[in-house]
Parts: structure tokens; sequence; C-alpha cells
């Protein structure tokens, strides 16, 4: 084998580019193209100021270095730093560096940058790869600098921390301020309400017409779709100034304390001080219900009636065995009423026809749904209908009866509201607990209006021990009360039907629409044409709803 004497190989080194710093050139004599980042968290005056200066000082800085080209100056303002998901200015400076065009990022601080240490070294990270740097000017770092990330680590940390303890700042003083009884009600979108020029919330007429119509309308007993829809119709505006209404906007109309001029503050809260999410609060945080915080619109007593009759057409949609469900219904006053006595199942309304000596009619009847094949889930059922004028008559004679004999009438009630009255004990006991909770409420409101520092461990603790005790005084309150505000909803439509009975001109024959409505919880109807009347003031009646043929 031939050997061949070989020259040592001869290597060409080819220098790596390492980067260029950020006052150096490209490597194609190119200049640095910069992009500004400056962010100010609040709309605040002084803000504003810190704002224009932070885009003029900038702008200079960057065009007197000749070896950068400004881009441009990316801005965020009144946005907070928590997350990135929501600043505009930031997220196309993203992007830009993604499409390459931007070298360098110069802003001011980290928490200018995020105070989200996650947010904020992922996109450290993702930008180095692609060979970009970000200069922070007032910690004199640059991410492109060996020890760059370790010290945004620990100063983006910081500055997470220090976004933490505003946020618990802030939450601490608002939580003072509805201890004071202060609150904060926003009446841009507010129907029924506005704000005067001292910033006082005052009553605008207009609008209330609306709301107590509202209020007015459901208690007579139209459902929230078909009050929507009457607005509708009417061109009537809703808060956003637009004609569009929901049996949804309609409801949350009818449960909101602040038409009787009461505000239950804290109804949502935030969780997560980086993402800003707000969420009910289902005891996460204690609320402050505030009393005759601004002007009422609606009264009490009318407040209250709506939340009854909220609650009884809840009850009556959700079966408690889960037998049925069912839809609110304004069609009749009969409507959402009657129950069948067989199976436990509503009633429904049925137009029918019939054939009797050679005439063809069509009648209006009630039936249970399940033989009037209205329920896929259920069979088991054969009940009869009856003829809605039969049950008009039965109705009649038994408010006729009750007139004629309301002595017993009255005993009969008293009889059922005394089962639900407050004992001696109790009664004592409620009063007992009504001056507790004023007391304590006193001391609440007394110590909420000193000033103590963020970190008063004396003032948290005593305040929280007072908020724990009112809580545990109202618990037991609410339970005993409940029983004595039955009587009283006993005890008013008692007094309600006695009214009626008074004014009442005897007439089997003539279907008193508002009373039955008025006076009448529940019909149960049984297959014999057996009709149980179920009073509002706890009394029932028993009549029969059979079908009288015309000669």
């Amino acid at each position: 084998m031939e050997n061949y004497n070989r020259e040592p190989s001869r290597v060409s080194v080819i220098p790596a580019r390492r980067r260029t710093s950020r006052n150096e050139e490209h490597f194609d004599g190119q200049k640095k193209r910069i992009g500004v980042y400056v962010r100010v968290s609040t709309e605040m005056e002084g803000q504003a100021s810190s704002y224009d200066i932070q885009v003029s000082y900038f702008k200079d800085y960057v065009e007197k270095n000749p070896m950068w080209e400004l881009v441009e100056i990316f801005t965020d303002e009144g946005i907070s730093g928590t997350s990135t998901k929501n600043r505009a200015g930031f997220n196309r400076m993203i992007e830009k560096c993604k499409n390459r065009e931007i070298d360098y990022i110069i802003t001011k601080s980290i928490s200018r940058f995020a105070r989200n240490t996650l947010d904020c070294l992922s996109h450290i990270r993702m930008l180095k790869e692609l060979g970009i740097g970000i200069y922070f000017q007032k910690e004199n770092i640059d991410t492109l600098d060996s020890q760059g990330e370790m010290l945004i680590t620990l100063i983006s940390s910081l500055a997470q921390e220090e976004s933490h303890s505003i946020s618990e700042n802030t939450k601490w003083g608002v939580q003072k301020r509805f201890q004071q009884g202060k609150v904060h009600i926003p009446t841009t979108y507010f129907l029924g309400y506005d704000t005067d020029e001292e910033g006082n919330i005052v009553i605008d007429e207009e609008e209330a017409k609306v709301v107590r119509r509202i209020f007015r309308e459901y208690l007579k007993g139209s459902g929230t779709q078909v009050i929507a829809r009457k607005l509708m119709e009417e061109g009537i505006l809703t808060a956003r100034k637009n004609t569009t209404w929901t049996s949804d906007s309609v409801y949350k109309i009818l449960k909101n304390e602040k038409y009787m001029g009461n505000c239950l503050a804290q109804k949502s809260v935030t969780l997560d001080f980086l993402t800003g999410k707000r969420v009910p609060n289902k005891g996460h945080q204690p609320q402050y219900y505030v009393k005759d915080s601004h002007p009422a619109i609606i009264s009490e007593d009318d407040w209250n009636a709506v939340q009854e009759e909220l609650k009884r057409r809840s009850k009556m949609f959700r079966d408690p065995e889960g037998k049925y469900s069912i839809r609110y219904s304004g069609t009749s006053v009969f409507s959402n009423k009657i129950f069948c006595g067989e199976c436990g199942r509503p009633v429904t309304r049925r137009r029918l026809r019939s054939n009797r000596g050679g005439k063809k009619f069509i009648f209006t009847a009630w039936q249970c749904r399940v033989p009037a094949k209205r329920d896929s889930t259920f069979t088991d059922c054969k009940s009869k209908y009856v003829w809605e004028e039969a049950l008009e008559r039965a109705f009649m004679r038994t408010i006729i009866e009750l007139k004629k004999n309301k002595d017993k009438t009255i005993e009969d009630a008293k009889e059922v509201i005394d089962e639900f009255s407050p004992t001696k004990q109790e009664q004592d006991r409620l009063e007992e607990l009504n001056l507790q909770l004023a007391r304590i409420t006193n001391r609440i409101s007394e110590m909420a209006a000193r000033e103590p520092s963020r970190n008063d461990a004396i003032y948290e603790s005593t305040m929280k021990h007072l908020i724990y005790e009112q809580e545990i005084l109202q618990l037991e309150y609410e339970r005993l009360d409940e029983n004595r505000q039955d009587s009283i909803y006993l005890q008013k439509h008692l007094d309600e039907l006695l009214k009626y009975l008074d004014n009442l001109e005897a007439s089997e024959e003539k279907f008193e629409e508002d009373i039955f409505f008025k006076v009448i919880e529940k019909v149960i109807l049984y297959d014999n044409h057996r009709v149980e009347f179920n009073l509002k003031c706890g009394i029932s009646r028993i009549d029969w709803a059979k079908h009288k043929r015309k000669n």
C-alpha cells in the first residue's frame, strides 16, 4: 500500500456572530431598530402628565443615539400591568417583534413592562430566542446580558408582590367605606336614576315610570317575557337607550334592591388580582347591606311583594320531587295555579271541539297535562278535563260562601296564622336579637369611622370578630323571623280577602278575575270534578266544577 506524505489540514475559522449590544450597529452596518414601551396604570391627571413626559423623554432618548432608529413608541394608558391580555399597545409591539421589525425594546422599568412574573419572563425568553433584547432603564438591566434573567426574576417577583399589596390595600379601603355605609352606585346605565352636579344620586322621573310599571305589571300577573314584549312593542328605551328588552333584563330590575333605596355592596369579588376576573360573591368576602343609601323608586312593601311572587313562581316551576318542569304563563288567570289532584302535575289549558245536538262548537277546558299528552316523561294519569266556565262558577260560589260565613272564615284563618306566629319566648328573643344587632352594627360603624393603618392587627382582629358575631346573630334572627314573616303574609292576605268580601256583589255568573288572582294561592283539581281552592290567607275550601248543559 502506497503511503503519501500529506501536509497538515488547514482549517479556516469562521468567527461567531455574537449578538451586538444595544449601542452597536448591526453586522450589516444598519442601525438598531428600537421599540419603546410606555404605560401608566390609571387615567388620573397626575398619571397623564407622567405619560406625556415618558413619551417625550424616550423619543429624545432614542433619537440622540446615532446607532438607533425609532420604530414606534408603543403606549398603554389607564391599563393595569398585572396582565398583558388587554394591553393593545404591548401586544402590537410583540407582534412587530415576531415579524422581525424590532431589534431592541427600551422601557422605563420592569414594573412598567409587567407586574406578573410569569408574563414577564415568558415574553423575555420568547424575545431572547428571536435575538431581541429588552433594556429596563431604571434597573439598568439588559436581557441579552448573561446576568439579566436572574436579576429580572428577582425584581419582577418583587413587582408582582407590590401589585398584590396594592390590590389588598385597595380592597381594604373599599371594604372600610362599605362598613361606614359609603357605597358607590354608578348611574350611567341604571334605569330610573341619574347623578346631579354635586355627585348625588337623584331619580329620573321619566325612567322611574318604566320601573314602577314593571313592578306593577308583575304583581298583576304578567310574566317577565310578556312585560319585555310589551315594552318593546311600545318602543320604550332600556337604560342603554335601545329598544331591545329581554326576560332577563326585566328579572334583574325586579330583583334589584336598589329600587327601594337600599344597596347590597360587594355582590361580586376579584379572587385573583393578576387576572382581575370578578365572580359572584358566594361567601368569599363579607357583604354589606346599606339601608336608605339613596332615594327609593319602589316602596319596601311593593318590593317585598314582588320577591314573594318571584319565590312563589319559582317553587311552582321546580317540583321538589323532580316530577315535572313548568314555565310561567300569564295567558289566563288560572295559568300556573291549577294542579292535578291525582298525579300532582300542572293542569294545562285546552281548546276543545264538541258536536252536541248536531251543533259544532269550541270550548275552553283545563286538564292534567299527562292525559292531554303534553308530558313525555309520565303517562300514568287518566284524569278528565273540566270546563273553564265551570271552574269560574265554582270559584264564585266559594267566594260567596266565604262572605256568607265571614266569621267562620276569619276564625279558620286566625287559627292558621296563630300556628305560624312566634311564641312569647320567641318574640322576646327576636326583640333581644334586634337590639344586639343594632348595638353591634353601631360598633362596626364607629370602628369604621376611625383611620387605622393598613397593618393595624388589633383593629383588623376586632373588626373581623364583630362581623362574625353580627353574622351569627343575623342567622339566628332570620331563622326565628321566618315564621313571623309567614304569619304577617297570611294576615295581610286575610285583610285583603275581607276587603274583597265586603265589596263583593254576589253573583255566581259574574267571574271576578282580579279577586281570584289576588286571593288564590293554588287550585287542586280532582278526577270527579272536585276542586280544592287554597287561599293565600292559609285556608282552603272545596267545591265541584261540573259543567251544566244549557237547554
